[in-house]
Protein backbone atom coordinates (compact mmCIF):
# COMPACT_ATOMS: atom_id res chain seq x y z
CA UNK A 1 0.00 0.00 0.00
CA UNK A 2 0.91 3.25 -0.56
CA UNK A 3 1.36 6.17 2.29
CA UNK A 4 -0.54 9.13 3.53
CA UNK A 5 -4.23 7.57 1.90
CA UNK A 6 -6.99 8.82 3.39
CA UNK A 7 -10.19 7.64 3.32
CA UNK A 8 -13.29 9.62 4.57
CA UNK A 9 -16.09 7.74 5.44
CA UNK A 10 -19.83 9.47 5.89
CA UNK A 11 -22.99 8.48 5.46
CA UNK A 12 -26.46 7.53 7.10
CA UNK A 13 -26.73 6.40 10.47
CA UNK A 14 -26.31 2.27 10.89
CA UNK A 15 -25.32 2.38 7.03
CA UNK A 16 -22.25 0.63 7.72
CA UNK A 17 -19.65 2.88 8.36
CA UNK A 18 -17.94 1.28 11.16
CA UNK A 19 -18.09 -2.26 9.55
CA UNK A 20 -16.14 -0.19 6.33
CA UNK A 21 -13.56 1.20 8.48
CA UNK A 22 -12.96 -1.91 10.82
CA UNK A 23 -11.88 -3.72 7.15
CA UNK A 24 -10.12 -1.07 6.47
CA UNK A 25 -8.04 -1.66 9.75
CA UNK A 26 -7.81 -5.12 8.65
CA UNK A 27 -6.11 -3.96 5.89
CA UNK A 28 -3.46 -1.74 7.72
CA UNK A 29 -5.38 1.19 7.57
CA UNK A 30 -5.00 3.52 11.14
CA UNK A 31 -8.83 4.52 12.09
CA UNK A 32 -9.91 8.15 13.79
CA UNK A 33 -13.24 8.37 14.46
CA UNK A 34 -15.01 11.96 14.86
CA UNK A 35 -17.89 10.43 16.70
CA UNK A 36 -15.36 8.74 19.39
CA UNK A 37 -13.22 12.00 19.92
CA UNK A 38 -16.76 13.66 20.25
CA UNK A 39 -18.03 11.42 22.68
CA UNK A 40 -14.38 11.47 24.46
CA UNK A 41 -14.78 15.13 24.85
CA UNK A 42 -18.45 15.10 25.98
CA UNK A 43 -17.56 12.32 28.79
CA UNK A 44 -14.61 14.50 29.78
CA UNK A 45 -16.95 17.60 30.44
CA UNK A 46 -19.76 15.06 32.01
CA UNK A 47 -22.15 15.77 29.13
CA UNK A 48 -24.55 12.61 29.31
CA UNK A 49 -24.29 11.34 25.70
CA UNK A 50 -27.53 11.23 24.12
CA UNK A 51 -28.06 12.14 20.52
CA UNK A 52 -29.23 15.71 21.36
CA UNK A 53 -26.78 16.17 23.79
CA UNK A 54 -23.75 15.46 21.30
CA UNK A 55 -25.46 17.80 18.76
CA UNK A 56 -25.82 20.36 20.96
CA UNK A 57 -22.20 19.64 22.55
CA UNK A 58 -20.72 18.89 18.83
CA UNK A 59 -22.21 22.64 17.68
CA UNK A 60 -20.93 24.15 20.82
CA UNK A 61 -17.33 23.22 19.96
CA UNK A 62 -18.05 25.07 16.10
CA UNK A 63 -18.60 28.35 18.38
CA UNK A 64 -16.13 28.02 20.84
CA UNK A 65 -13.38 25.93 19.15
CA UNK A 66 -13.77 26.06 15.64
CA UNK A 67 -15.74 24.06 13.08
CA UNK A 68 -12.83 21.76 12.29
CA UNK A 69 -12.27 20.91 15.91
CA UNK A 70 -13.13 17.43 15.37
CA UNK A 71 -11.11 16.78 12.29
CA UNK A 72 -8.23 18.72 13.18
CA UNK A 73 -8.31 16.14 16.30
CA UNK A 74 -8.50 13.70 14.35
CA UNK A 75 -5.50 14.96 12.04
CA UNK A 76 -3.43 15.00 15.20
CA UNK A 77 -3.96 11.54 15.80
CA UNK A 78 -2.92 10.58 12.34
CA UNK A 79 0.69 8.73 12.22
CA UNK A 80 1.79 9.88 8.68
CA UNK A 81 3.84 6.70 7.48
CA UNK A 82 0.39 4.48 7.54
CA UNK A 83 -3.18 5.18 5.40
CA UNK A 84 -6.28 6.42 7.27
CA UNK A 85 -9.41 5.91 7.76
CA UNK A 86 -11.63 8.86 9.15
CA UNK A 87 -15.20 7.49 10.32
CA UNK A 88 -18.25 9.74 10.97
CA UNK A 89 -17.49 13.01 9.02
CA UNK A 90 -20.97 15.09 9.19
CA UNK A 91 -20.19 18.33 8.25
CA UNK A 92 -19.69 20.14 5.42
CA UNK A 93 -17.10 22.72 6.78
CA UNK A 94 -15.15 18.95 7.22
CA UNK A 95 -15.56 17.75 3.84
CA UNK A 96 -14.18 21.08 2.42
CA UNK A 97 -10.90 20.82 4.62
CA UNK A 98 -10.17 16.87 4.08
CA UNK A 99 -11.15 17.78 0.48
CA UNK A 100 -7.57 20.10 0.45
CA UNK A 101 -5.74 17.01 1.52
CA UNK A 102 -2.90 14.85 -0.64
CA UNK A 103 -4.65 11.72 -1.65
CA UNK A 104 -8.38 12.20 0.03
CA UNK A 105 -11.10 10.04 -0.97
CA UNK A 106 -14.96 10.34 0.36
CA UNK A 107 -16.44 7.23 0.39
CA UNK A 108 -20.89 7.79 1.49
CA UNK A 109 -21.96 4.50 3.03
CA UNK A 110 -25.75 3.97 2.47
CA UNK A 111 -28.69 1.76 2.95
CA UNK A 112 -32.31 1.02 3.00
CA UNK A 113 -33.80 3.04 5.97
CA UNK A 114 -35.64 -0.22 7.51
CA UNK A 115 -32.66 -2.07 7.41
CA UNK A 116 -30.66 0.35 9.39
CA UNK A 117 -33.36 0.73 11.50
CA UNK A 118 -33.02 -2.63 12.19
CA UNK A 119 -29.26 -2.15 12.96
CA UNK A 120 -29.90 0.52 15.02
CA UNK A 121 -32.15 -1.47 17.63
CA UNK A 122 -28.91 -4.35 17.33
CA UNK A 123 -26.80 -2.19 18.38
CA UNK A 124 -28.62 -0.83 21.05
CA UNK A 125 -26.88 2.37 21.91
CA UNK A 126 -28.58 4.31 24.83
CA UNK A 127 -28.96 7.37 22.81
CA UNK A 128 -30.38 5.86 20.11
CA UNK A 129 -33.76 6.46 18.97
CA UNK A 130 -36.07 3.95 19.88
CA UNK A 131 -39.35 3.67 17.12
CA UNK A 132 -38.65 4.28 13.58
CA UNK A 133 -40.30 7.54 13.34
CA UNK A 134 -37.85 9.53 15.54
CA UNK A 135 -35.37 7.42 13.30
CA UNK A 136 -36.14 9.40 10.36
CA UNK A 137 -37.30 11.91 12.22
CA UNK A 138 -33.44 12.90 13.18
CA UNK A 139 -31.98 12.14 9.42
CA UNK A 140 -34.33 14.34 8.28
CA UNK A 141 -32.84 16.90 10.56
CA UNK A 142 -29.53 15.56 9.47
CA UNK A 143 -29.99 15.49 6.00
CA UNK A 144 -30.74 19.18 5.83
CA UNK A 145 -28.42 21.02 7.52
CA UNK A 146 -30.80 22.08 10.06
CA UNK A 147 -29.64 20.43 12.90
CA UNK A 148 -26.78 22.55 13.52
CA UNK A 149 -24.55 22.25 10.55
CA UNK A 150 -24.52 18.58 10.27
CA UNK A 151 -25.92 18.06 6.49
CA UNK A 152 -25.98 14.97 4.85
CA UNK A 153 -26.94 15.69 1.84
CA UNK A 154 -23.92 17.43 1.55
CA UNK A 155 -21.65 14.93 2.45
CA UNK A 156 -23.03 12.58 -0.09
CA UNK A 157 -23.23 15.02 -3.21
CA UNK A 158 -19.24 15.50 -2.13
CA UNK A 159 -18.87 12.00 -1.74
CA UNK A 160 -16.29 10.28 -4.48
CA UNK A 161 -18.02 6.85 -3.83
CA UNK A 162 -21.61 5.70 -3.07
CA UNK A 163 -21.37 2.72 -0.78
CA UNK A 164 -24.81 0.84 -0.60
CA UNK A 165 -24.92 -1.63 2.08
CA UNK A 166 -28.37 -3.55 1.40
CA UNK A 167 -27.23 -6.90 1.01
CA UNK A 168 -25.03 -9.46 2.16
CA UNK A 169 -21.59 -8.55 3.94
CA UNK A 170 -19.50 -10.35 1.67
CA UNK A 171 -21.15 -8.26 -1.45
CA UNK A 172 -20.56 -5.20 0.69
CA UNK A 173 -16.90 -6.09 0.79
CA UNK A 174 -16.98 -6.98 -2.42
CA UNK A 175 -18.03 -3.43 -3.15
CA UNK A 176 -15.45 -1.93 -1.08
CA UNK A 177 -13.39 -3.69 -2.76
CA UNK A 178 -13.91 -2.07 -5.99
CA UNK A 179 -13.98 1.39 -4.29
CA UNK A 180 -9.99 0.42 -3.08
CA UNK A 181 -8.67 -1.09 -6.83
CA UNK A 182 -10.13 2.74 -7.98
CA UNK A 183 -8.07 4.37 -6.01
CA UNK A 184 -4.93 2.59 -6.19
CA UNK A 185 -5.35 0.20 -3.15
Amino acid sequence: MGTNMIIGLTGTLCAGKDTVADYLEEKGFGHVSLSAILREKAAERGIEITLDNLTKFGNSLKETESELFLVKEAMNGINSDENTVISSIRQPGEIDFLKTQKDFYLIFVDANPKIRFDRLLLRNRPEDPKTFEKFMENEEKQMDGKSGGMNLSYCKQSADFILENNDSREEFERDLENILERVGQ
